[in-house]
């Protein structure tokens, strides 16, 4: 379910902004510095900071980043990762719970990430860092998992 996702997720994303910037799947290495290298879900640069990428990796801060929580990286997703993208500046950060199909969207404010919305199938996600951002949540999870 967790590729099914995120498949549709790039999808959705592609066709409002593959102009605007560039849309990276893992596994991609997004290096903040030396020491605090992450691997996000998907990865979302703006036009005018694609200077980021260099030699196959992501060397700075990408606008977006978005996590699918597993069993296996939910907690690791949910705080250590969460907290180290606030950190380094991301504007903006979803956490996506295949589970309960919703996604919780963090916006970065001056003392730190704020809870923009949490959504669910039938929702319209946009996005204040990502102009041409806006996905239809019932594209993203797969009808086949749905009750």
């Amino acid at each position: 379910m967790h590729q099914k996702i995120l498949t549709n997720l790039y999808i959705s994303i592609h066709g409002g902004c593959r102009y605007d910037g560039e849309i990276l799947l893992a596994p991609m290495d997004v290096h903040f510095d030396t020491e605090n290298i992450v691997q996000p879900d998907l990865i979302f640069i703006a036009k005018d900071n694609l200077n980021i990428i260099r030699d196959g990796f992501v060397f700075g801060v990408p606008e977006l980043l978005v996590e699918i929580l597993s069993k296996s990286t939910g907690k690791r997703d949910k705080t250590i990762k969460k907290a180290l993208y606030e950190r380094f500046g991301v504007k903006e950060f979803w956490l996506i719970d295949p589970g309960y199909q919703t996604v919780d969207q963090f916006v970065l404010e001056k003392s730190g990430y704020r809870l923009a919305a949490t959504l669910t199938e039938g929702d319209l996600i946009g996005s204040p860092t990502v102009p041409c951002l806006s996905v239809d949540l019932g594209q993203i999870f797969p009808e086949d998992e749905r009750d």
